[in-house]
């Protein structure tokens, strides 16, 4: 008997050890698949070693890597997605020697890397946080889209690109200076200044005006009137994200564009809000209206979204300047309003003073933020958009809907 209560002990502890391994051995093996994460997008393969996922606390690091499988050289993109986070930084670095240090939103880290055929790319991204707050978002890298005759393919082979300006910068710009290169956040881009009349499109109803293929290949339109509704304002806010302007933005886009979405980019917008050491006014006042030297480089906070404003530096761009011009395609004799840009000039006391564009065509900064002003819808159309037309008055770009 006491034999027999033995041998069922060490027939149950047996069975105890067997369950235990397969438990753990279960529990390991669904870790392994729930952390790796490997992706094919044509001839890219992309093996996220922790998983294209992340939510994390304090300082980290994750690995991947990029793949090409094929001959050729191949393009990529890399961005977060995603993204809830508070005061994050992040470090990209990669065995081919890019090198990107920034703050950790969602965006586009780099829009197009090129890999060699059969090479293999290794990178390294190390988060840093002061704080005990997790931080959450996703990795997405995919293989750039064939992006023949597109929307930017239609401009360009529609332009001459012109080397230099006819005018000087942050004068007003009256004569047709065309298509000019120049270099934005994302790479090579190119703006049309002066008085051009090939830049119209006809798109959701409403008829815009290119402002410049981004570096990215997506293209920028602003919309050629203002807003019917009269009741913007920043109030004391110079923060973009927080005013009555992107409120009322939001619900345009809701009611007049929300059903185009697909063909209009989530894009960087800049909000150029950098205080100047003289504590009155911003960089973008001594960058713009002293030095006269504006960029398309967003020298300020980035704000991600489908819809904004001009940014005082493309108004410049464009032929505008502190003096009037109705010379230039942003001037257009129904504005009757002045309207607002995104880009910050002055600051007294409380009173917060945008860069704003008058009913003549000129770039002012004398006038409050709490006051109704009005506003320029800007949209960017995706990359891959195909047109029909040729961007004159008589025969506008026109979006191919599918």
């Amino acid at each position: 008997m006491r034999l027999r209560f033995k041998t069922i002990l060490v027939l149950i502890f047996i069975l105890i050890i067997i369950c235990a391994s397969v438990g753990i051995g279960y529990l390991f093996y669904t870790e392994v698949v729930d952390s790796s994460d490997i992706v094919v997008d044509g001839d890219l393969i992309i093996n996220y070693d922790r998983g294209s996922k992340f939510s994390l606390i304090g300082d980290a690091s994750l690995n991947f890597s990029v793949t090409n499988k094929s001959d050729e050289q191949k393009y990529y993109y890399i961005q977060f997605t995603d993204v809830t986070a508070d005061d994050v930084d992040y470090k990209l670095t990669s065995s081919n020697n890019l090198d990107i240090s920034e703050k950790l939103t969602a965006e586009i880290i780099s829009n197009q890397i090129a890999i060699n055929g059969n090479e293999t790319v290794d990178y390294t991204l190390n988060f840093s946080s002061s704080s005990d707050l997790e931080y959450s978002g996703k990795i997405k890298i995919g293989l750039r889209a064939d992006e023949d005759n597109s929307f930017a393919d239609a401009i360009l082979n529609a332009n001459n690109i012109s080397s230099a300006t006819l005018s000087n910068i942050g004068e007003p710009a009256t004569l047709d200076e065309g298509l000019l290169q120049s270099q934005d956040d994302l790479g090579i881009a190119y703006y049309f200044r002066g008085a051009v009349t090939n830049n119209n499109v006809s798109f959701a109803d409403y008829n815009w005006k290119i402002v410049k293929i981004n570096g990215d290949g997506s293209v920028k339109l602003v919309l050629n009137n203002i807003l019917e509704e009269i009741g913007s304002y920043y109030d004391s806010s110079f923060n973009f994200n927080e005013s009555n302007v992107l409120t009322i933005l939001n619900e345009w886009y809701d009611d007049n564009l929300s059903e185009y979405s697909d063909y209009i980019a989530y894009y960087r917008y800049c909000n150029d809000i950098v205080l100047a050491v003289n504590g009155l006014s911003y960089n973008a006042y001594d960058r713009i209206v002293i030095n006269k030297i504006p960029t398309f480089v967003c020298l300020g906070a980035v704000e991600n979204s489908q819809i904004g404003l001009l940014t005082a530096d493309e108004v410049i761009l464009a032929g505008g300047s502190v003096n009037a011009n109705q010379n230039y395609y942003l001037y257009n004799s129904d504005i009757t309003t002045d309207y607002y840009t995104m880009t910050s000039a002055k600051i007294n006391g409380d009173v917060y003073y945008p860069f704003i564009v008058n009913v003549n065509g000129a770039l002012e900064s004398s006038t409050p933020g709490n006051l109704l002003r009005g506003i320029r819808p800007v949209i960017n159309i995706i990359k891959t958009a195909k047109v029909t037309g040729t961007g004159t008055n008589d025969d506008p770009y026109k979006i191919v809907i599918k």
